[in-house]
Order: structure tokens, then C-alpha cells, then sequence
């Protein structure tokens, strides 16, 4: 009985936070009659069976209890599935991707629409900014052609533009306000957006400016530039890791050695396992295919298990041979750790290993 109790009330503890927002069983025109009711507007998430982010935001996102709180409060919500029950609906409103989330006033018009998986606090930041007449895109782009530049503007119009595919409209707007900032601005916490969002290349002017600085950022955001500076470095790495810059003939050593030296030179090497990474990528330099195919082998468990899987999924790229003895090898290194890789890699590996067999058997 006791036990019993135990399961009960786990249930009971666990539940809300697996539906922490309410989507509620009704048809499109009770939704509206409820609206109309409780002095809400309407939601609906249009899905699909098939799609991936869609399942990820009612997986990860939804169940947030600040997502449901803010959802429950300002919405009465509804979750159609685009091709069966809400086929019709979704036809009326011209849904065409998934996930569509639109926003509707008790009367059925459009309010706002917002498209695509996001994380819980940047799906409430677009719901209210698309709720907010101020930051609707017309309305965004007349207060930034009369010279306003405010973060909350400068981050959401550029934020727009990326989302209407005019990644080179967005980043000059977040480049031209990044120039125009004093040192002291930019280390201030409502700047942050720039560096956390709008930073992608470590060669980056800001990127540059927060390497320099980055003990004298606003204490709140200091560990978050730590973490963006690191994952910066370890994406340039990558590029040499993987194979990329030595078969797209743009290694170059001097270049190399200043990006390792700087990742010494901010102790990144004590926090992260580049060790290893740093001795395939010179070995590959030096190496013979056989000679590094075993350098593979021996280097694998020391690497971190992300760098593992990108290791066997570059291999083909690595060692780009037709020795069928290498290529045996090189199918054996990645049938011996294929079920460590998590599902989204394996795909890829297994293609890689197609390619390697495919290859053997013409011989």
C-alpha cells in the first residue's frame, strides 16, 4: 500500500511538468466562445506528425513551467494537427511550415505568427513582441529609419531580418550599432545580445572585443561570454579537426598555431579536451594513412564523446585513399564504436561507411 502511495504521488509530482501548458479539447468555435469568455486570444500550434522541431518545442518546450504559465494566462490554447483534424483551419490561414504557431483575436484575425522550434524564454520574447504594436516589422523599421537604437529594437529588427532570410540587412544592423558603442556599453548586460546572438566566428571584430574584455563584462552575463568564447574557439578548431581547411587548401600553419596558442594561452585546454584534437590534427600533417588510422585509434577514447563521433564522420575526409587494406581499417575503426554515436550521427557515419566498403568491394 505504501508503495502504492509512492507511485501515486510521484505521478502526481510529475505530471505538471509534463503539461505545464494547457491545450485545451475543443473546436475551433468553442475556443472562440472561450476566448470571448475569459477575455483571451486564441492559440494554435499547427503540427504535423512528421516534424521534427514540432515535437521538440511540445517535448521541450511547452512543458516549461514559465512557458505554461505565460501560454495559460494570455492564450486559450489549441494543438491541430495540419494534416488531419486542422487540415481545414490550417488551408484557411495559409500554413505551409511546421511548427506554425498563430495567434488569433476572439473574431479569428490574425494577431501575430511565429514559425519554428525555439527554447522557452526566446519563444516568449517573440510572442510578445509579436502581440506589441511597437514591434511589428513595419512599425520596427520606421522607428529604426528615425534613428532610434535602442538594444530592444537593434535586437529584435535584426532578429527579423535573419528570420526573413536577410542574414546581410541583420548582421549590418547589429555590426553598425556594435561600432557605434563605447568599451564601457558594450560590457554592459543589455549589449550582451550582441556578443551571445550575433557573434558566430571567433575572427569576428566582437568576438575579438569579447576575448579582450572578457573579465569585464557585467557580472551577469559573465559566465555566458565565458561559455560563448569557448564554444567560438572549439568551432574554429573544428574546421582544422575535421579535415576541412587542409582539403579545401586553406591550412595555414602560422594561422593554425596562433589559434592553438591562444586556446593555451585562455587555459580552454584545461576545461575541454583539446590535447588530443591538437595531435590528430598536426598528425595529419605528417602521417602516412596507415600511421594515422592508427593515431584514430589510439587518440579516440581520450577525445570528448562529441569530438568522437565527428572524428568517424570526417574519416572519408581525413584519409581519402583507395588501399583497400586502409579502407578495411578504416571500416573496422567505424563499426567498432558506430553504437556509441548518438542517433542524429549515425546517419552520417553509416553513409561515410557505405562509402568506405562500397569502395573495397571494386577491388
Amino acid at each position: 500500500m505504501k508503495k502504492l502511495l509512492l507511485i501515486a504521488v510521484a505521478i502526481g509530482l510529475s505530471f505538471p511538468l509534463l503539461a505545464q501548458t494547457n491545450f485545451r479539447s475543443l473546436s475551433f468555435s468553442e475556443a472562440m466562445d472561450a476566448a470571448r469568455q475569459e477575455k483571451k486570444l486564441v492559440f494554435i500550434d499547427f503540427y504535423t506528425d512528421w516534424c521534427g522541431p514540432c515535437k521538440k518545442m511540445a517535448r521541450e518546450t511547452f512543458p516549461q513551467k514559465n512557458v505554461g504559465n505565460f501560454m495559460n494566462q494570455n492564450f486559450v490554447c489549441l494543438k491541430l494537427n495540419a494534416e488531419k483534424e486542422g487540415k481545414e483551419l490550417a488551408a484557411r490561414y495559409a500554413v505551409k511550415a511546421y511548427p506554425t504557431f498563430i495567434i488569433l483575436d476572439s473574431d479569428g484575425k490574425v494577431r501575430s505568427e511565429l514559425k519554428g522550434a525555439m527554447d522557452g524564454d526566446a519563444f516568449i520574447a517573440k510572442l510578445k513582441a509579436g502581440l506589441d504594436p511597437e514591434q511589428t516589422p513595419e512599425r520596427m523599421a520606421e522607428r529604426y529609419q528615425a534613428g532610434e537604437r535602442t538594444p530592444e529594437l537593434v535586437n529584435n529588427y535584426a532578429l527579423h531580418m535573419m528570420e526573413q532570410r536577410k542574414e546581410k540587412e541583420g548582421f549590418e544592423i547589429v555590426n553598425n550599432y556594435f561600432e557605434s558603442l563605447s568599451e564601457a556599453e558594450r560590457l554592459k548586460e543589455v549589449n550582451a545580445f550582441l556578443f551571445t546572438r550575433y557573434t558566430l566566428n571567433i575572427d569576428d571584430a566582437k568576438a575579438r572585443f569579447m576575448v579582450a574584455h572578457r573579465d569585464e563584462f557585467d557580472a551577469t552575463v559573465k559566465e555566458e561570454i565565458a561559455e560563448r568564447v569557448a564554444r567560438l574557439y572549439r568551432a574554429k578548431l573544428i574546421m582544422y579537426f575535421s579535415g576541412y581547411q587542409l582539403r579545401s587548401n586553406l591550412y595555414k600553419e602560422e594561422e593554425y598555431q596562433t589559434l592553438k596558442n591562444e586556446i593555451c594561452s585562455l587555459g580552454l585546454d584545461k576545461e575541454y579536451k583539446y590535447a588530443p584534437m591538437f595531435r590528430l590534427i598536426e598528425g595529419r600533417l605528417i602521417c602516412n594513412d596507415e600511421a594515422y588510422v592508427d593515431m584514430c585509434v589510439k587518440e579516440y577514447d581520450g577525445l570528448e564523446e562529441a569530438d568522437r563521433s565527428l572524428l568517424i564522420m570526417n574519416l572519408t575526409r581525413l584519409i581519402q585513399t583507395d588501399d583497400v587494406a586502409i579502407l578495411k581499417r578504416m571500416s573496422e575503426f567505424i563499426r567498432n564504436h558506430l553504437r556509441e554515436m548518438v542517433p542524429s550521427c549515425i546517419s552520417v557515419a553509416s553513409r561515410a561507411l557505405e562509402d568506405i566498403e562500397s569502395r573495397m568491394n571494386k577491388k
